[in-house]
């Protein structure tokens, strides 16, 4: 017998799926049952292109920072190559300071451990009371010192770890319980390195979420329904791209008058 994740064909869930729905259940309604993706803003790249800067630096402690700079510079120019975002060359000045700090602080954990390979390590595990599992990747694992470090990108910096990103933390959690959790936050200004207190706690609401989910797919089969059934907040950033505002004028029917300006 099939659950309600499978007869939507939904065959796992992540930290980025479950945080989703609690910040904009129609748009996960969207991407997830009805299957339009939006496209991620600068600001978004610019974590992606530090990150790549920072895991080559880390991997290969050899390379100069400059070299690792470049490559982040290079990873950004390439995602934003179409980009309409207007904060593109806003985004692309603070990567460079982001890279040097980030790399500064890091490396003094030394290399992360790899697999066959693989610089970043794919998790999977099942919880609790969920059908489904949870499926995710960890940045940088140093498994010598028993610490995972989640790497994020930000413009002011956080004194702690946000509600979402602990339950990314208790889910890597759940898979390395014999790990301790951190997360690196870094500007072109400074960084924070923060640790992951009681995951637990936090995995209770992670299995909570999951279920909340649950039972709204178990409302019926037809996900065209199930997404018309809530209404889109499109005064938030999440609904920025273009292509996903136009998503929700077909979907809920909303005149272009009625729609606010991104």
């Amino acid at each position: 017998m099939t659950n309600a994740f499978e007869r939507h064909g939904l065959d796992h869930l992540s930290a980025s799926s479950i945080n989703l729905f609690v910040a904009q259940p129609a748009m996960w309604a969207m991407q997830k049952l009805l299957g339009h993706k939006s496209r991620v803003g600068a600001a978004a790249h610019r974590g992606t292109a530090v990150e790549a800067g920072v895991e080559m630096g880390l991997f290969d402690p050899t390379l100069s920072l400059e070299a690792c700079q470049e490559a982040a510079l290079a990873r950004f120019n390439q995602l934003t190559a179409l980009s309409a975002d207007p904060n593109v060359e806003k985004e692309r000045a603070g990567i460079a300071s982001a890279v040097a700090i980030a790399l500064g602080e890091l490396r003094q954990y030394g290399i992360p451990g790899s697999a066959d390979g693989t610089r970043q390590h794919r998790i999977e595990v099942e919880l609790p009371g969920v059908p489904v599992p949870f499926i995710g990747w960890l940045d940088f694992w140093y498994p010598d010192h028993g610490i995972i470090i989640d790497l994020k990108t930000q413009g002011r910096l956080s004194s702690k770890i946000s509600d979402p990103h602990a339950r990314q933390g208790a889910i890597y959690h759940a898979a390395h319980g014999n790990n301790e959790i951190r997360f690196a936050y870094v500007t072109p200004q400074k960084i924070g390195v923060y640790r992951l207190e009681d995951p637990r706690l936090h995995l209770d609401r992670v299995v909570s979420i999951a279920r909340s989910i649950e039972r709204f797919l178990s409302l019926s089969e037809d996900g065209a329904e199930l997404t018309a059934a809530l209404s889109p907040d499109l005064d938030s950033f999440y609904w920025n791209d273009p292509g996903a505002r136009a998503a929700a004028q077909e979907i809920w029917g909303l005149a272009p008058e009625a729609m606010p300006q991104a």
